[in-house]
């Protein structure tokens, strides 16, 4: 789901599953290279639909990264605001 972008994915599919004595041309075409494990099944999604969702009931969600870079403006500005706020409350009190 893309929560930033508002979209998701929906997938209607029939699964397929394969164990690996009985299909082992797939098992070593499925095989990643350099990686060290023992396939015991597969399961292979056979894709019946799909649709992309309307937008209008996901709620955006960000990471804090994000927030953070999209507010970055807002943060420099309030850091400016509060020391200039400082400053005049130290002339203030002299």
């Amino acid at each position: 789901m893309g929560y930033a972008n508002r979209s998701r994915l929906k997938i209607y599919a029939r699964i397929e599953v394969n164990k690996a004595k009985d299909r082992p041309e797939l098992m070593e075409k499925l095989r990643v290279p350099g990686y060290d494990a023992t396939l015991e099944r597969t399961m292979l999604l056979h894709i019946e639909a799909f649709d992309w969702n309307c937008p209008q009931h996901i709620t955006s969600r960000f990471t804090m990264e994000e927030i953070q870079a999209m507010n970055a403006l807002l943060y420099e500005h309030v850091a400016k605001l509060e020391s200039e706020l400082a400053r005049l409350r130290q002339v203030q009190t002299n």
